[in-house]
């Protein structure tokens, strides 16, 4: 199992990666057989072609993320907020779940987006 520095750290690249809508890095961070659930309730991306096609899409949009909240981690979960800038909007937030496999990969990642949770 991935101790808590190496789930941080896989997080907080995931931001990065995110924010700079760099698909290729983030999708590296992913197992194969991984779930998107995004946002949460809604759609349901399985497996890295439908995640990587999502992310893709998404990469299109102009946006801006940075951490919001510190990484909360119990053993292979870990959970953290982000803020979401988008001009011509108000900054919100989201909640991203995150689960890891033995080898450190996101298996799950379930993303709760509110809009009204304004900053």
């Amino acid at each position: 199992m991935p101790t808590r520095d190496e789930i941080c750290s896989v997080i907080d690249s995931y931001v990065k990666y995110l924010g700079d809508h760099d698909v290729d890095q983030l999708m590296s961070l992913f197992a194969a057989d991984a779930v998107q659930h995004e946002p949460l309730g809604v759609q349901t991306f399985r497996g890295i072609d439908e995640i990587r096609a999502f992310g893709t899409g998404n990469a299109k949009v102009a946006f801006t993320v940075s951490r919001y909240s510190p990484i909360t981690v119990t053993g292979r979960f870990a959970a953290m907020q982000l803020r979401v800038q988008r001009e011509g909007t108000p900054d919100f937030l989201s909640t991203d779940l995150f689960e890891f496999g033995e080898d450190g990969k996101i298996v799950s990642l379930s993303v709760v987006l509110d809009p009204k949770a304004q900053v």
